[in-house]
Order: structure tokens, then sequence, then C-alpha cells
């Protein structure tokens, strides 16, 4: 009989306690050890009764076979396991999946003993690298920026095997989390740089959106956009320091189904393809929260109404905090354009409402809300 040193209680924890009431194995099970090795039937560790043929990375599972005593080789696909985490018997071996991609796919678990080899059919489901976006497109140069994603630790997109591109040219990689990749933005950067990941093989993702930008820009606070008629809470700082000139920062308690609102009343124009294909564009805005949002909602519209059309309710059903770090938000189009015809007239009314249930204190920021491609 074989067990490790290391163990995760709840899932083995009762199977290690008899085993060490054993004290080893009995002579009967060595001698059981001593033919060819044979594979029935894969389950998990928490129904034993039921047959699987399929998984995912990181799954704990049981092989079942016979004559599985003196293991010196467990393989998913060709991805070999430390035998120190596993817990084997002469019928049984207990082990966590490697969250690790293999290279060569067989859909099959080998096992390697003295007496011989044995495999059994197992599928795998190994999870894409997804690039969501840049999390704070308007960082300043020389800031501490990330990436954003998932399974990013899947395909090693680490600082000695990963890459960033920025419009082409390679930047260090200073750290990184199984969904974010962090980097600091270069001295020379420019509004509308685009950014690529790449991973331990070469393999380049595009990050959808670009650095600062700044196409159709339908509130900011510098150059167009209102507070409801009023400038009061349009500020350029210092806490939080802007990111792109002046901006709204709104401070005070607001009541259960309080109107609050700052618009760009009837004169904002839209391209003529976010107006035929909403579907292929999102609203991208700077946010920063100095208190947490986490009640009432924020309704935005264009061309919209309370009601339905052309609106979408962003109602915090966990608190929303960036620490008092400016970070990108990004809402598809398609989440609240329902009613593309009512975009038909030339010019446009955007409106941005603090109006839900529950009073918030707040103390957050707006910035430089835009429709850009969606990629």
């Amino acid at each position: 009989m074989k067990f490790s040193t290391v163990f995760t209680k709840a899932v083995l924890g009762g199977a290690l306690a008899g085993a060490l009431a054993l004290g080893g194995c009995k002579k009967d099970e060595v001698d059981a050890c001593g033919g060819t090795p044979a594979l029935t039937n894969v389950t998990s560790t928490t129904d034993r009764a039921a047959t699987s043929t399929a998984g995912n990375l990181a799954d704990w599972i049981i092989v079942h076979g016979s004559n599985l005593c003196g293991v010196s080789k467990l393989s998913f696909n060709d991805v070999e396991v430390s035998l120190a985490d596993a817990y084997i018997t002469a019928t049984e071996i207990t082990v966590q999946v490697p969250r690790v991609v293999p290279k060569n796919v067989t859909n099959t678990i080998t096992v390697t003993t003295a007496g011989g080899t044995a495999q059994t059919a197992y599928t795998l489901s190994v999870p894409t690298m997804s690039v969501k976006s840049m999390a704070n497109e308007y960082a300043a140069p020389g800031q501490k920026a990330a990436i954003v994603g998932m399974n990013f630790d899947l395909y090693e997109v680490t600082p000695t095997k990963g890459k960033v591109l920025w419009n082409g040219t390679p930047l260090a990689i200073t750290k990184t989390t199984a969904d974010s990749v962090y980097f600091v933005v270069p001295a020379s950067a420019a509004p509308g740089a685009t950014l690529k990941l790449v991973d331990a093989n070469g393999k380049e993702t595009a990050v959808p959106g670009r650095y600062k930008d700044n196409r159709n820009v339908i509130f900011g606070y510098d150059t167009n956009g209102s507070v409801w008629g009023t400038t009061t809470f349009i500020t350029n700082g210092p806490a939080p320091a802007p990111v792109n000139g002046p901006f709204v920062r709104v401070t005070q308690s607001i009541g259960a189904w309080a109107w609050t609102e700052f618009s760009t009343h009837n004169n904002i124009a839209l391209p003529a393809d976010v107006v035929a294909n909403p579907t292929n564009y999102v609203l991208r805005f700077e946010v920063n929260t100095l208190k947490p949002f986490n009640s009432n909602a924020i309704r935005f519209s264009i061309d919209g109404d309370v009601a339905a059309t052309n609106t979408y309710w962003w109602t915090p059903t966990t608190p929303f905090n960036t620490r008092g770090q400016w970070s990108t938000m990004t809402i598809p189009l398609s989440a609240f354009i329902n009613k593309p015809a009512e975009l038909s007239k030339p010019l446009h009314e955007c409106k941005f409402v603090f109006l839900g249930d529950g009073t918030l204190d707040a103390d957050i920021a707006f910035d430089t809300f835009r429709v850009v491609p969606k990629d």
C-alpha cells in the first residue's frame, strides 16, 4: 500500500484514518498486487457508485481497478501526476487531476506498475484562455495597469514565459494571477494604442478595447455634458486624481428613488454604424468608488425611458468597490438597446441617473463615457 504525506482533509480524511488504523498493507492485499494492473472505472470522491468518463482539471476522482499497488507513474493524457499527492490501495487510486493543459490529448488515464501498464478512457474538459479587457484603460504612463480575463495560469502567461505587446512592442510582465496580468504603461503611451497578450506557446490574443480610447465620447465633462443643468458635481480632483481632465464626483446621501441625474440632453451625434448595429458596440466609462456602491441603482439610457426602452439598470447585487482606484467599466449596448429604431434621429439624449431602492452613502466618480467597438 502507498499513501502520501499530504492530503486534503475534507476529501481524504476518512480514507486516511482507515489506512492509519490498519497500520499498513495486509499480506493478502500485497499478494493481490502481483499481477498486471487493470483499470475498471472512474468515480468522483463524493459518489463512488456513479461511473464517470469525463471531468475537469483540478477535480478529485477515484480510479478503480486491480493490482494497483506499487504505482510508479500515473498520467492524464500526457500530464504526469505527483504520486506524493495520491492515495493508493490495491483497488483504488484517489487523486486530484492536475491543473495543467496537456500538449498531447489522448483522452486516457494511464497507470504503470512493476506488473505493467493499464489505461482507461477519460476525457478532460480543458478551458480556453479568455481575455476580457484592460482593467484601467486610462492608467497614466509609468503607472501599473492590468489585463483581466481567465485561465492565464493554465497557459503560462507569466513574467518569464508570457508577453504584453503594446502596439506590437513587447512589455515586461511584472506579476500574474489566474485572472490578471500586470504591467507598467510605457512612457511613450499615446491614446488609441492596442494591446495583445502572448502565452507560453507564442499564441497572440488581442485585448478588447484601446488605451485611452477617445472615440465617440458622449459624456466627458471637459468637452460636453452637464449635471442636470449645473456644474455642482464636476471637479478636477485632487481626490481622486483625474485621469482625463474634469470628472464627476457624487458625494452625498442618495435616498431610495431620489432622482439624481447627469445627462447630455439632446446634443450627441452617434456614428451611423452604432445606430445600425448596436450589438457590435459597448458603452465604456471610467469609475472610481471611494465608498462602495452597495445600494440604490444607476440607470443608463440612450434615447430611453424609465420603463424599459434602451435602458440598462446597474443594480449592485454585491458591493462594487474599486477602493479609490480608477477602473474601466464595460456594458454591451446589446444589454440595453432593445429598440434600435428609437436611435434613428440625428441627435441623441444620453442619461445617467441614480434611481433605485435603498439609501446610498455615495462617494463615486465617473469620467469619459464612450461608445466604442466591442473588440
